[in-house]
């Protein structure tokens, strides 16, 4: 029998939590590090960080932020 898993998804822009609707008129809300570990207390199984814009903005992914989630 196959369990749930709870997945969450977070998009973050420049090291920042961001919110968007369809990916326009994007506003920073708050620390992907302060959500992350909001998240790990709350029991979720997975946490997927999307960098939507980071290709076509040239931007490196961010180690330290990965190393400070981890």
């Amino acid at each position: 029998m196959l369990s749930k898993r709870i997945i969450v998804c977070l998009d973050v822009r420049a090291g920042k939590l961001a919110k968007s609707v369809r990916f326009a008129n994007t506003q920073d809300i708050g620390d992907p590090v302060e959500k992350a570990h909001y998240y790990y207390e709350e029991g979720v199984d997975e946490l997927v960080f999307y960098d939507i814009t980071a290709s076509r903005e040239d931007r490196e992914i961010l180690i330290d932020f990965v190393a400070e989630v981890a």
